[in-house]
């Protein structure tokens, strides 16, 4: 005899295909938190991005599904994308204009260049010379005292300031490029002199500056038409020469170092003015 079939009972609880929707819900819902957390987004903008999900399924609170959410204008969103993408783009020419400035800022100029290497060679040598840039970083002064190159009333460069040229020379022809002119410049106290060599301090302060000369010159080759040479005697005092301190002040040689200015800056420094 045979057995009675029983009759199909479904297993408790909801259907197997529900296990798998819930599941994708879960992880559509678990997405939108992580992307929620990770921006900032206005409700204008959260509702933009809601519709352009129609027509997929999602779950709402109250029941709601995306395709019960209002509409929103195509071309006010485009305009809102637009203005988005023009605000990053003016910020992003603006850092790199401002990384730009750091740059050139950072870069050190050739003429101020040299004349840090100057400064440093005489300060670490303990060299008596004063040194000073212009402003405009248009010429470099280097002053010597009488006594740093010369003996007393004698324009021959002392042995030991043979050396000390030869490091200037040597600075100076490394940043030739950027040098239009080396003017040597002798002056004196307001000593009357009267030598065989030197009747007068003009005589005596134009030799000094012209040894110079030649010695960067024939020593060292820079080009002669790089180099001036001027004597002013007793005639450009820097100090009072009623005392000895100010007679020994004005006893100096001074090198000036002026350098290549184009035609562009001439042109904006005459403007500026």
């Amino acid at each position: 005899m045979a057995r009675k079939r029983s009759p199909d009972n479904p297993p408790p609880g909801s259907p197997a295909w529900m296990t798998t929707y819930g599941d994708l819900i879960t992880l559509l819902l678990v997405f939108f938190v992580f992307l929620f957390s990770f921006s900032t987004i206005d409700a204008e903008k959260w509702q933009a991005l809601l519709a352009s999900l129609q027509g997929n399924v999602g779950v709402m609170e109250g029941g709601k599904t995306v395709s019960e959410l209002p509409k929103v204008d195509d071309a006010a969103l485009q305009d809102q994308i637009n203005e988005v993408v023009r605000q990053r783009t003016r910020r992003l020419q603006q850092s790199e204009q401002a990384n730009e400035q750091v740059s050139e800022a950072e870069e050190v100029d050739e003429f101020v260049r040299l004349y840090h290497l100057i400064e440093q060679y005489l300060e670490q040598n303990n060299i008596h010379a004063e040194i000073e840039i212009s402003p405009a970083h248009t010429e470099i002064l280097v002053r010597f005292q009488e006594y740093v190159l010369f003996d007393t009333g004698k324009a021959e460069i002392k042995p030991r300031s043979a050396e000390i040229l030869d490091t200037i020379a040597n600075i100076l022809l490394a940043h030739i490029d950027v040098i239009d002119r080396i003017r040597v410049e002798g002056h004196t106290d307001n000593r009357p002199i009267s030598t065989l060599l030197y009747p007068t301090n003009w005589e005596l302060s134009a030799d000094r500056a012209i040894k110079v000369v030649r010695f960067f010159q024939e020593r060292h080759e820079i080009p002669g038409n790089r180099l001036a040479g001027k004597g002013f005697g007793e005639h450009q005092p820097i100090a009072d020469n009623e005392t000895e301190e100010g007679k020994a002040k004005n006893r100096r040689v001074d090198i000036q170092i002026v350098r290549i200015v184009g035609v562009s800056e001439v042109i904006q420094a005459e403007g500026s003015n």
